[in-house]
């Protein structure tokens, strides 16, 4: 390698399920288990020391982040999707965390989109290895009753939430991103949709048939939903789906990858620091494409920043 590291004491945090379809191989990519000894193997050759730690439930992710102090490690990668991303971001130390790379290996992969982080193996190393720190203000989901949960991309109520929600996970490993696009197609030809109430920042509640509270402008891979969210801004942007039932989730879903979405006329991008939000009880909440919660929850910005490693 022609390159040498500044980081190699890694913890590395991987995902044995993320974007792996019943053959072990992404759709149209290369095998995940293929990209990952590529992974191990340029680590070897960049002479880095790796405590490699496999989850195998839900939290075992967070809880093996919790270990990432700067003292130990130069970096905690966290090796999946989003899902996995913000799990390991949920668990790491709230003081002297090292800082958190990753390894894409999603479905989506929208926080790699969002930093401009290349797939290939060599340049996610090198990214990881050498790219610089910088802070990031995640969003937390929560209420009383249930756990806070860190997302780094975007939380979504309404119809996505409830295509997330109904996904079956044979599907998503069948068929990669095709399956949220089945699966939407299936929900909208029953979709009657609900109505949600935000209050953003104590103010007046506003109603809507669905909303994505995002904190970076990608949505489902590479399109844009909040053109003005930004990773590194202690905000939100809020994108209100005002059109009722399957004909306003269809409009939405055929305007969204045409890079369209904003003309409608129904939709309404706001800003805030916290969102209130309240619908059918026990409706679900989904954050970086799992489900995160339900209803009635609160979103808030993280009030200290998450250092995340960008390309150089």
């Amino acid at each position: 390698m022609d390159w040498i590291s500044r980081r190699r004491r890694l913890l590395v945090i991987y995902n044995p399920t993320a974007g792996l379809n019943m053959s072990g191989f992404h759709m149209g990519g290369r095998g995940k288990r293929a990209r990952l000894e590529a992974y191990l193997d340029l680590l070897e050759e960049a002479g880095c020391a790796v405590e490699f730690r496999p989850t195998a439930k839900r939290g075992d992710a967070q809880a093996f982040a919790a270990e990432g102090l700067s003292e130990r490690y130069d970096a905690v990668v966290a090796a999946g999707g989003d899902g996995t991303i913000g799990e390991v971001a949920n668990g790491l130390p709230a003081e002297n965390a090292a800082p958190l790379g990753i390894f894409p290996l999603g479905t989506a992969n929208v926080l790699a989109a969002e930093i401009g982080l290349p797939l290939q193996p060599s340049a996610v190393l090198r990214a990881v290895l050498q790219g610089p720190a910088r802070e990031i203000y995640p969003g937390y989901l929560g209420n009383n009753l249930q756990p806070e949960r860190l997302f780094t991309i975007m939380a979504g109520v309404g119809f996505d939430a409830h295509v997330v929600a109904d996904l079956p996970l044979r599907l998503k490993r069948l068929l990669g991103k095709g399956a949220y696009v089945w699966q939407s197609l299936a929900l909208l030809a029953r979709w009657q949709g609900n109505e949600y109430r935000l209050r953003l920042d104590g103010g007046e509640a506003v109603s809507c048939a669905s909303a994505v509270i995002a904190k970076g402008h990608f949505y489902g891979g590479r399109f844009v939903c909040c053109p003005d969210a930004r990773l590194d801004a202690p905000d939100f942007q809020i994108c209100l789906f005002g059109k009722p039932g399957r004909w306003g989730a269809a409009r939405a879903m055929a305007m969204l990858p045409l890079g369209q979405l904003q003309r409608l006329p129904e939709i309404r991008l706001l800003r805030a620091r916290q969102v209130e939000i309240e619908g059918p009880a026990d409706d679900p909440v989904q954050a970086d494409g799992d489900i995160a919660g339900r209803l009635p929850l609160s979103a808030w910005v993280a009030e200290k920043p998450l250092r995340l490693i960008y390309p150089a």
